[in-house]
Formats: structure tokens, sequence, C-alpha cells
């Protein structure tokens, strides 16, 4: 059957090559084969020019359908990818709703945690209310906070306690003398600021506590 094909298609490059003749331009051009082998030639080129274009459509196809199944294969990847992502998402966020709220007991121990120190007796004496100041605070711009402060704790020991009046004179007396060390921040070494703060924070604690 092939053979009968191929012969069939050399008949008829054979017979278009000898019949072609046409005239252009008033001129009549004769492109018929000149023999029959060269007939035969021709359309052999005709076959296998054919078969080439044919290849040649068949690779881009080919082409085609692999550039569209990598794209389809990225797309799916992307989308698997995404898809479990937003699940650990919604896992972590579902164990974190499950955590155990904070108990009122958690939370006392958390402010308990966060507290200041107490200052030493050699740092504030319960009977004379007598104040021993950080090294920093002994600078001049703290005169007039430190003589409030040793005036009102010494009033407190005292009396074993203080009034409303006088807890509100000494938490303000406290912020009027951390304000002036937050003033002075780029004047002292750190280490001295550190421990004016946390000494102020403890004396601040111990205006809250009943006097000893």
């Amino acid at each position: 059957m092939k053979r009968m094909t191929v012969g069939g298609l050399l008949i008829i490059g054979l017979g278009a090559s000898l019949a072609l003749g046409q005239y252009y331009g008033g001129a009549y051009i004769d492109n018929r084969a000149s023999t029959a082998g060269e007939g035969y030639a021709r359309g052999m080129a005709d076959i296998v020019r054919s078969q080439g274009a044919a290849n040649v459509m068949n690779s881009q196809a080919a082409i085609n359908m692999t550039e569209a199944a990598r794209r389809d294969m990225e797309n799916r990847e992307q989308w698997t990818d995404t898809y479990f992502q937003m699940r650990q998402k919604n896992k972590e966020y579902r164990a974190a709703e499950k955590r155990p709220r904070a108990t009122r007991e958690d939370w006392v121990r958390y402010a308990a945690a966060g507290k200041p120190e107490r200052l030493s007796p050699s740092e504030l004496d319960s009977v004379t209310g007598k104040i021993k100041w950080p090294r920093v605070m002994m600078r001049p711009e703290f005169e007039a906070s430190r003589a409030d402060l040793e005036a009102l704790f010494a009033k407190r020991a005292a009396y074993g306690g203080g009034s409303w009046d006088e807890y509100a004179q000494i938490t303000t007396a406290i912020k009027s003398a951390e304000q002036e060390l937050k003033n002075m921040v780029s004047q002292v070494p750190p280490q001295d600021y550190t421990v004016a703060k946390r000494f102020l924070e403890s004396l601040a604690y111990e205006n809250r506590m009943p006097a000893s």
C-alpha cells in the first residue's frame, strides 16, 4: 500500500513537472522537466519537503504540549504549598486558642515577679525613716527632692504610717526625682543611672507598704 502511495505521488509529481508551462507577461515560460528523471527527482523533492514541514509542525506541537504540562505542574505545586501553609497557620492558631487562660493566682504571681525589691534597713531605716541615697542622687540637682522625701519618711516612721495626703506627697517627690534623673541620663555612667532608677522604684514601693 505504501509503495502504491509513493508511486502515485511520484506519478503526480512527474506529471506536474512535465506539465508545468505558464505565460508570464505575454511570454511563455516552460518549467516542465526536460526528462523523466528530472520529473522523478522533482516529485521526490516535493515529498521530502512535505515530510519535513510535517515533522517541524509535529515537533512544535510536542514542545507546546510539554510547556503546557510543565506550567500545569508548577501551578499544582504552588497550590499544594499554599494549601499546606494555610493548614499550618490554622493549626497554630487553634493551638494558641486552646492554651489555658491565666487565673487570678497567675496574675498575682506575675505582678509579684515584676515588683521592685524592698530596700534594706541600711538603705531605709524603718525606725527613724533615714534614707541612704545612691551616689548619683547626692548631686545638687536632687537636693530639693531629697529634703522632701527625708522629711516625709521620717514623719511616716515616727507615726507608724501616714495619711493619704502624705502618701501623695511622697509619690509626687519621687516622680520629680525620677524626672530629674532622666534629664541627666547622658551625664552619668549607665551603671550609676540604673542603680538610682531602681532605688527610686523601690522607694515608691515602700511608700505603698505599711510602715514597720
